[in-house]
């Protein structure tokens, strides 16, 4: 994995956030900017940037912090057993 690759990622998602009223935002103008909506937002974006990772990379989850002691972390759920395409 290219951490310098993968820090451009969360910039360029992370910036197109920064300083925006998130309401006006996709996907926030149909779902609040909640904690936990950002952190599924942030998976989703940097999850689809990422395409093309070595066998086994992946995003697992996100945590986002919104103080010392408060956070959301967002964890896509895992396939049930033979929920896999046949083929």
């Amino acid at each position: 994995m290219d951490f310098t690759h993968l820090k451009q990622v969360i910039r360029e998602v992370m910036g197109r956030l920064d300083h925006q009223f998130m309401n006006d935002l996709e996907p926030f103008t149909a779902v609040n900017p909640s904690a936990e909506n950002v952190a599924k937002y942030f998976y989703d974006e940097v999850t689809r940037q990422l395409k093309g990772l070595p066998p086994g990379a992946r995003v697992t989850d996100v945590i986002l912090w919104e103080t010392d002691t408060s956070r959301a972390q967002y964890r896509r759920a895992p396939k049930a057993l033979g929920s896999e395409a046949k083929g």
